[in-house]
């Protein structure tokens, strides 16, 4: 699973540019944040607390 993985990130690399690589993880990263944050609000609404 470890080699798949490496393989896969190395096709990426391969494929874009430095910048394009930052540029796409750091949407990936706000867009985690995004999701996780929503969780949270509707959890709490979920409970009531919201």
């Amino acid at each position: 699973m470890f080699f798949f993985l490496t393989h896969i990130r190395g096709i990426f690399a391969r494929s874009h540019s430095r910048s394009q690589e930052i540029l796409l993880s750091r949407q990936a990263f706000f867009r985690l944040l995004g999701y996780l944050a929503s969780c949270v609000v509707l959890s709490l609404a979920a409970q009531g607390h919201v």
